[in-house]
């Protein structure tokens, strides 16, 4: 039987979040976790929670340093809520690690909340409306704007994981399962987050075809590997992008270069050189002349997204974007490439605690603890969240394959 170290060393590597389908949760199930939030924050404003929590955690601190408080943890958990305050300190280090663990999609994304893990499409923007206004005479008549909404594409789903720590190691007085598994959750709650948001630009084969193409007009021309002249092409290639409907400018342009660790270095180097070595314009001689680096000072980011060679099958190594500032334009609303939502509610991730599976013939409760039908105490983390692609014009893209 594996330590509880290599089992938790084995379940952060292997972790790839289990999405259970939109069709899995019903309406009865996510109203069941919502109102069990809503029990539970009830249950936090009790005048006496916050003084009992930190008796908890007192509690689990010694039994990390010795055997006689790991007994005292033994018998507190027999107890009728220390169980629930217990809970209460690993839910709570579990939000503080994935509050503490920022991703970076969000720079280039737009984000939000939904309802509904069945819908299908969303309504985020009405064409037709950002065109020049137009002289109106003395009686009008004033033209209507946004009267064709455009629906977007969108999926959610709920993700999770459980985790079970047995009776044997409880035994053990290992509480090395407890400290690890907060941070190991957290960490699998943002991965899972961050691995979908990549799945809404990229593919397997690098930029994800029904965002970025020729057909679009932000696929760069023959895929550049990523350079200076490259980030210059797709610069101005986003510059000139017009309104769809109104053929007028966008004035667009981009914030973020997005690109997978291999490019990371080549990144700054595009962005930080001062001066770069060109030839001569309309010279015979073949000699090389310093000219200064303009793509430094247009204020791009860099962001690297380490689940673009996780996605990308072919490409991983050589794919890069660029993305328009996705909540504010130079002309008013920024533009957005792609959304990520979370449920509303339920924006960090639930971490839930399996209830005990059976009791003394006196009807008391287990005296080995909150033990589960597999004695152990099992644990649950549960998140939900979907989001969809949206504009084509906010991003532009290159497989670096060069052809």
């Amino acid at each position: 039987m594996p330590t509880l170290q290599e089992a938790l060393a084995e379940f952060a590597g292997v972790f790839d979040v289990r999405e259970e389908g939109t069709t899995d949760l019903i309406d009865s199930e996510l109203r069941g976790i919502l109102e069990a939030e809503e029990k539970k924050a009830a249950f936090r404003k009790r005048p006496e929670y916050e003084s009992k929590l930190l008796e908890a955690v007192r509690i689990i601190e010694k039994a990390q340093k010795s055997r006689y408080g790991a007994f005292v943890l033994q018998e507190a958990l027999h107890t009728s809520e220390f169980p629930t305050y217990f809970g209460d300190v690993l839910d709570r280090t579990m939000l503080a690690r994935f509050t503490e663990w920022v991703p970076q999609f969000p720079q280039y994304l737009k984000t939000g909340t939904f309802r509904d893990l069945n819908r299908n499409k969303r309504i985020t923007q009405f064409r037709g409306g950002s065109e020049p206004l137009q002289q109106i005479g003395e009686f009008g008549p004033y033209p209507e704007r946004g009267k064709s909404a455009v629906h977007f594409g969108w999926g959610g789903a709920k993700y999770g994981a459980d985790f079970r720590v047995s009776w044997h190691t409880l035994l053990a007085d290992d509480m090395s399962a407890f400290t690890d598994l907060p941070e190991l959750l957290a960490a699998a709650a943002r991965q899972a987050e961050m691995r979908f948001a990549t799945s809404l630009y990229t593919d397997a084969n690098g930029v994800h075809d029904s965002l970025i193409g020729a057909g679009f007009g932000n696929q760069l021309t023959l895929n550049p590997v990523l350079s200076i002249a490259a980030v210059e092409l797709g610069y101005n290639t986003m510059a000139q992008m017009l309104d769809p409907v109104t053929g007028n400018p966008m004035n667009n342009r981009p914030a973020y270069l997005v690109v997978p660790p291999a490019l990371e270095i080549t990144a700054y180097k595009v962005l930080n050189s001062v001066m770069v070595d060109i030839g001569r314009g309309g010279t015979t001689d073949g000699l090389e002349r310093p000219v200064s680096n303009f793509i430094s000072s247009l204020g791009l980011k860099i962001v690297v997204d380490p689940f673009i060679p996780k996605i990308a099958t072919s490409n991983q190594n050589t794919t890069w974007f660029l993305f328009a500032e996705p909540n504010s334009g130079p002309l008013g609303p920024g533009l957005a490439a792609a959304q990520f939502d979370r449920l509303q509610g339920m924006e960090a991730p639930l971490l839930l605690q399996k209830r005990p599976a059976f009791s003394t013939l006196s009807g008391g409760d287990d005296p080995r603890g909150p033990l589960d039908e597999n004695e152990a105490v099992t644990y649950r983390c549960v998140h939900a969240f979907g989001g969809g692609q949206l504009i084509t014009q906010a991003v532009v893209g290159s497989n670096g394959s060069g052809a």
